[in-house]
């Protein structure tokens, strides 16, 4: 068995093998009135060796026959095709790992979003608009006078933005707007589904991805491509001083002693 995966905590890339994977199927009671289920425990250990971080996925589905036995009886397996239930035991949530001038409270409040967001999509958006709010102000060094509505905040900073992601980041203020405020009739509620919730925080990783990562990004590069300069400036300069010092001290004399006798 080999599958490619990407590890949550470090964000490794690699290709699994059946020693870093384990997979345990076990019953499950079959008197409720979902009948006979099985539970999937499936366990990854990363192949990284500076991470070794452990994975863990649990699933619920039905049971199929697969064959039958001599003494009339049947012999069955947990059908993945007709999953009930599914969650990610570990890490607690699919945080992604973020770069590394992100801030603290940024970190904390993205974090907040992905734990939240199976529970409540409502609470998710909100965290998320939260995000969008810190992300934007520290980006952009939105000025301190500024600050206080993000609507005015991405109205500072709109010209900086790609027209592509301006109406989507319209889109998750509105949204963590009416997952954080409570609508004047208490007795309408407007829901966001956890998988719109997802979509939400999804943005927010394309934020970082786009913004901060692709900062960094540029300047290594750029510290890369002064180092190369230095180095080849120097080169240069070792090999002139070389050449230099090739030419015999007493070569320049002659020369002037035959002008001088012309």
């Amino acid at each position: 068995m080999s599958q490619n995966w990407r590890c949550p905590y470090c964000g490794y890339f690699s290709t699994l093998t059946e020693k870093n994977v384990s997979v345990t199927d076990g019953d499950l009671n079959r008197l409720s009135k979902s009948g006979q289920l099985k539970i999937r425990i499936v366990s990854i250990s990363c192949p990284n060796d500076s991470c070794k971080s452990l994975t863990v996925e649990s699933s619920i589905a039905p049971v199929k026959t697969v064959g039958r036995m001599g003494s009339g009886g049947s012999t069955t397996e947990i059908d993945m095709s007709a999953v009930v239930w599914r969650k990610t035991l570990l890490p607690e949530a699919n945080v992604k790992p973020l770069p590394v001038s992100v801030p603290e409270e940024i970190r904390i409040t993205y974090r907040e979003a992905v734990l939240i967001s199976e529970i409540s999509g409502r609470a998710a958006a909100a965290m998320a608009r939260r995000c969008l709010q810190g992300i934007v102000r520290d980006f952009f060094d939105i000025p301190q006078e500024k600050r206080g509505n993000l609507g005015a905040e991405l109205a500072f900073a709109r010209e900086k933005i790609d027209p592509d992601l301006w109406e989507d980041i319209q889109t998750l203020r509105s949204v963590g707007d009416i997952g954080a405020h409570m609508d004047k009739n208490v007795d309408q509620i407007i829901d966001v589904s956890p998988q719109e919730a997802r979509s939400l925080i999804e943005l927010i990783e394309t934020l970082f991805a786009e913004w901060y990562a692709a900062r960094e990004k540029r300047a290594k590069n750029k510290l890369a491509l002064k180092e190369m300069l230095d180095d080849k400036r120097q080169a240069q300069k070792s090999a002139k001083d070389a050449a230099r010092a090739a030419i015999p001290e007493d070569a320049g004399n002659k020369g002037t002693e035959n002008a001088s006798s012309d």
